[in-house]
């Protein structure tokens, strides 16, 4: 129990023993630590997170492209950019397209016909040649661009 003097609260024999008993210990525990006596501290790590690592990490998904090298051949060794419309021709059975590399050979192309990697031509109308080329987003969805081919009247360029 506390006593009042002056207006100030003064500790009792209790408290100053019981302090004096906890000094007494830690300059034990103190002196034992200084001559080596003690164990030295160990840091368990178990149930704990690393210190030194961020607590927010970037989580990295990879996802295996596997890319089969085929031996493309026939048509599917040209790209629509590389092949310039020159005629079409409109018949009953279906329409065919005569394209021309840039070697100045000529090839035939009719609706289903496979180009380059992805293509397949999908339409071909009078003046115009439309080529449906399949590919993957960045999400690896698959989607679809359409290439259109023009035939250009004699004289333009």
């Amino acid at each position: 129990m506390a006593v009042k003097t002056n207006g100030e609260t003064a500790p009792t024999q209790e408290a100053k023993a019981l302090s004096a008993e906890e000094h007494s210990e830690k300059v034990k525990e103190l002196i034992q630590f200084l001559s080596g006596e003690s164990d030295p501290f160990v840091y368990k790590r178990e149930g704990r997170s690393d210190p030194f690592m961020p607590f927010v990490s970037e989580r990295v998904v990879q996802e295996e492209v596997t890319v089969e090298e085929e031996e493309l051949t026939g048509m599917r060794r040209f790209e629509p950019g590389q092949l310039t419309l020159t005629g079409i021709v409109m018949i009953e059975g279906g329409s065919m397209a005569m394209v021309q590399d840039a070697a100045g050979i000529g090839y035939v192309l009719r609706e289903g016909n496979a180009l380059g990697r992805s293509g397949v031509v999908n339409k071909i109308s009078k003046n115009l040649v439309v080529i449906k080329q399949q590919y993957k987003n960045t999400a690896g969805e698959e989607r679809y661009r359409l290439v259109e081919m023009l035939l250009k009247k004699e004289g333009e360029q």
